[in-house]
């Protein structure tokens, strides 16, 4: 089974050049090449790989585990929220490049933060993917639901986005259709980027949450 595309560097660019402050492009590039997003991301990898137990199919486990992502991210930021989140969202990535289809250039292959391949699949094989009550039972589940969860819930962050509660996953939905990423819109993905909004919004509002606060509140095909 071909393992479903995940929240891309390019989607990000799309999303934040559509949908917040005019200034949150040029400071999600600028946090790309601070050493301390590349820091906090490896570490987090190596955290997943090494340190998560073993894939479940219990849905309490798999919660835990999201949620440790998340609360190790902030302890290897220096509880800084906004890098927490993207380096949650690049360390849950479950590919290692993307190939869009671009007009006049036609598949463009775009390498995504580098990792050792081993290392790359020993951290893929740890994700969390049972975690909604209707994730499917093959051995992908919804693991790319969490770079969905992850990187709306940074954007959200980011921008301040709040006016629209779908725009930001719909944006993402659309760039990825566009980009021939997937086939069509699913809405699997938009419910997933919907509640990484209200995590967002709830961070920025100063709550303490964790992801499990909202991943495990409703059947994500609704």
């Amino acid at each position: 089974m071909r393992l479903p595309l995940p929240r891309t560097l390019v989607l990000f660019l799309l999303l934040t050049s559509l949908a917040g402050r005019a200034d949150a492009q040029v400071d999600f590039i600028g946090k790309l090449f601070e050493p301390k997003i590349f820091r906090v991301t490896n570490d987090l990898r190596a955290y997943i790989r090494n340190d998560l137990q073993p894939v479940t199919h219990d849905r309490q486990d798999e919660l835990r585990d999201v949620d440790l992502i998340f609360m190790k991210a902030m302890d290897l930021s220096g509880k800084e929220i906004s890098t927490a989140l993207l380096a949650s969202s690049f360390a849950v990535l479950n590919r290692t490049d993307i190939r869009p289809s671009l007009p006049l250039l036609g598949v463009v292959i775009l390498p995504l933060p580098a990792e050792d391949s081993v290392d790359s699949r020993e951290r893929i094989a740890k994700l969390p993917r049972y975690f909604f009550p209707d994730s499917p039972p093959d051995k992908w589940g919804d693991s790319d639901k969490l770079v969905h969860f992850f990187g709306s819930a940074y954007l959200t962050y980011e921008t301040g986005t709040r006016k629209l509660p779908d725009a930001i996953g719909k944006l993402i939905e659309n760039g990825e259709v566009a980009l021939k990423l997937d086939s069509v819109t699913d809405p699997r993905d938009v419910f997933a980027n919907r509640l990484g909004q209200q995590f967002g919004y709830a961070l920025s509002d100063g709550r303490d949450v964790v992801p499990s606060d909202f991943l495990s509140a409703k059947f994500i095909k609704k």
